[in-house]
């Protein structure tokens, strides 16, 4: 099966609403958005349980701090497998972020 283009939203409010999302849709997708709402009720652990499963991560939380923090949080995001990472910052912040990431 070709690998869809298609990013899912996960705009729900519980880790039991984003599982069985992502069970009944099955092979049919691959990638899903993690925003802040699922992320407060999840946290990382889901984000790794998705990875887990093969699937790729869009982590929705749109950093926005001072420049040593968003590098310390893309830092930490970046030791996993996660395709994508939302960054709301000035042209500083966004350099620490760029450096969190190396």
């Amino acid at each position: 099966m070709k690998e869809s283009p298609i990013i899912i939203a996960l705009d729900v409010e519980c880790v039991e609403q984003a599982r069985d999302l992502v069970d009944r849709i099955g092979d049919a997708a691959t990638f899903y958005k993690v925003g802040m709402e699922l992320y407060a009720a999840a946290g990382m652990q889901f984000v790794d349980e998705l990875i887990g499963s093969g699937k790729q991560v869009f982590l929705d939380l749109k950093f926005f701090d001072i420049g040593e923090t968003v590098k310390r949080a893309v830092a930490q995001v970046a030791r996993r497998q996660i395709r994508f990472l939302t960054v709301h910052a000035s042209s500083q912040v966004m350099r620490a972020a760029a450096a969190g990431k190396a």
